[in-house]
């Protein structure tokens, strides 16, 4: 491997701008959690599987309609119910977190990459310098 890539690596790890990165912006267990609730609070204004508007019902009762709802409705009407409503938050929470740190890992990559950048044009600077100071 190339020793200017080991040295931005180490450059970019070492220094303050990793934590900074990782520490900006909201985690992604907050961005999951919150894109979770989006989804609770848009299918809680709809109907449950027995026609009763969700904002009518009330504790468990809500809590269910709310997450068949998302499932596409009650295994009797042909949807997946509560449990594929869960199993579509869950999923969708987990996309929403690796989303948020895929981000992260693709700007923590770009740093190093400019770091390298850096030390290559300086590599090139010093050879070209050695070179023109050996042909005097």
């Amino acid at each position: 491997m190339d020793p200017r890539l080991l040295m931005a690596i180490s450059d970019v790890l070492s220094g303050g701008s990793v934590s900074t990165t990782i520490t900006a912006g909201p985690s992604g267990a907050q961005m999951g959690a919150e894109y979770r609730q989006d989804m609770l609070n848009s299918a809680s204004k709809g109907n449950a599987s027995t026609g009763t508007p969700i904002p009518l019902l009330r504790g468990i009762a809500a809590d269910n309609a709310t997450v068949a709802a998302i499932g596409g409705g009650s295994k009797a009407t042909g949807g997946k119910g509560i449990a594929g409503g869960e199993k579509i938050l869950s999923d969708s929470e987990l996309k929403a977190q690796l989303a948020t740190y895929g981000v992260k890992a693709a700007v923590i990559v770009a740093q190093i990459m400019l770091r390298y950048g850096v030390l290559v044009r300086q590599d090139r600077k010093a050879r070209a310098a050695e070179l023109e100071a050996d042909q005097e």
